[in-house]
């Protein structure tokens, strides 16, 4: 089987990208608007700069859609068992179309209610969080994103892949500026960048992982035979507990080891879980009067006084939006070998070693 992994890399202009995934998507049955739905959320992360959760993530669903682990035609169900509050059955679908569907529903009870909180069951790896609060943000609303994950860490104090890294993002719109996007796993780094560390035999930082006796170290070979840590130690545990309640326990979703790897596990779906919010804050204050207070609050962080002049202080999401429209203007960089299978997924060429994050 051909290696995915290159050092070699090009800029590839998104709209081939799109192109591309759409025709993989629907070559293995997937919906024309479902494919449109999940490239669109795959390329928005990859536009902003998360990479490990891009377009290159087809190389994950599209196997697991060929075996009936991601269902190609789900059918999925919205229920509403309270003023506010929805309930989406993704029935094993593709976790972006799962996602975007919990978040269109989020958006629709703010429109009407103020607020809305949507749980979303039996779904999968929905890509990265900050696409779908961007949703929000394009409709003026404040979006919470929250999921759980198969589980790379252990409980504190204890050993053993118990607990996910269950990742959170919160969207703020505002007018003239960027949207306040905050995207955050609770784990310190993610064993993709680990596994790419190890391949350059490099040494990672003090902190990131333990080894399988919870010994620290700085090797990424032995981190990844360990377990990654928590952000913020005890405190990105309890976070991560709390996003599993939310995501998992609440919605009946898988949770703790009940949420099964994409890349590991073979025999049965993801069992994921999810949560939206969103919130319309003019029912708090006027939209002009809402964006003036966010951009006096920029400006207080702005004038702060800086380590480095050379080096400005940033609003979360601001460095990820100017980057955004960099490589909607430039293309995407995608490293050689993972476009050749990208494209040979549109011929229906799926003899490929899947990549390991």
């Amino acid at each position: 089987m051909g290696d995915v992994s290159s050092t070699q890399e090009r800029t590839v202009p998104c709209a081939e990208l799109w192109e591309i995934g759409v025709k993989a998507l629907q070559k293995v049955g997937v919906p024309d608007g479902d494919a449109r739905t999940v490239v669109e959320i795959l390329l928005r992360a990859d536009l902003r700069g998360i990479s490990t959760h891009g377009i290159r993530r087809l190389l994950m669903y599209i196997p697991r859609v060929r075996k009936g682990l991601m269902k190609a035609h789900p059918r999925i169900g919205v229920s509403s068992p309270a003023p506010g509050l929805r309930l989406v059955s993704g029935d094993d679908g593709l976790g972006p179309v799962v996602g975007a569907r919990g978040m269109a529903e989020a958006i629709d009870l703010a429109r009407t209610l103020g607020t809305g909180f949507v749980g979303c069951r039996d779904s999968n790896h929905f890509s990265a969080a900050s696409p779908y609060v961007l949703m929000a943000c394009k409709e003026r609303l404040i979006g919470i994103a929250g999921t759980n994950a198969f589980p790379t860490m252990p409980p504190w104090g204890g050993l053993g892949n118990i607990v996910g890294n269950n990742p959170l993002a919160i969207g703020v719109p505002c007018e003239g500026e960027a949207p306040f996007v905050l995207d955050m796993a609770m784990s310190v780094s993610s064993r993709g960048r680990m596994r790419e560390m190890a391949d350059r035999h490099e040494k990672m930082p003090a902190g990131w992982a333990v080894d399988r006796a919870g010994r620290p170290t700085v090797d990424p070979l032995e981190g990844l035979k360990g377990f990654v840590l928590p952000v913020g130690q005890h405190k990105g545990y309890g976070l991560a507990i709390a996003l599993d309640i939310l995501g998992g326990v609440l919605t009946g979703s898988g949770f703790a080891t009940g949420v099964k790897s994409i890349i590991q596990q073979w025999d049965e779906p993801q069992h994921v879980g999810h949560f939206f919010i969103a919130i319309d804050p003019v029912r708090f204050l006027p939209w002009e009067d809402f964006c003036a207070r966010l951009k006096a609050l920029y400006a207080i962080l702005r004038a702060a006084q800086r380590v480095d002049s050379e080096t400005p202080i940033l609003i979360p999401g601001e460095h990820e939006d100017r980057l955004e429209q960099k490589r909607r203007a430039e293309g995407i960089p995608i490293d050689d070998a993972t476009l050749e299978t990208l494209r040979g997924l549109t011929a229906g060429k799926y003899d490929y070693e899947i990549p390991k994050f």
